[in-house]
């Protein structure tokens, strides 16, 4: 279920798998959990944040990459 957060002030519907505040650019996933900063996307598993991004926007966000 989406979920609406606030974040600068403003209200952000989280929607999708990433969700990304058009102001901060802070990324927050479908529950509005702050996500860790891109730069540490993917740390463990090799993957960039390009990787994940093209992944959900290929509509399969739980496919591995």
């Amino acid at each position: 279920m989406a979920k609406m957060i606030t974040c600068c002030g403003k209200e952000l519907f989280c929607d999708g798998f990433t969700n990304t505040c058009p102001h901060c650019g802070a990324d927050y996933n479908w529950n509005g959990t702050r996500l860790a900063p891109r730069s540490c996307w993917g740390e463990e598993t090799g993957e960039t944040a390009d990787d994940i991004l093209m992944a959900e926007a290929r509509g399969f966000p739980e496919e591995d990459y």
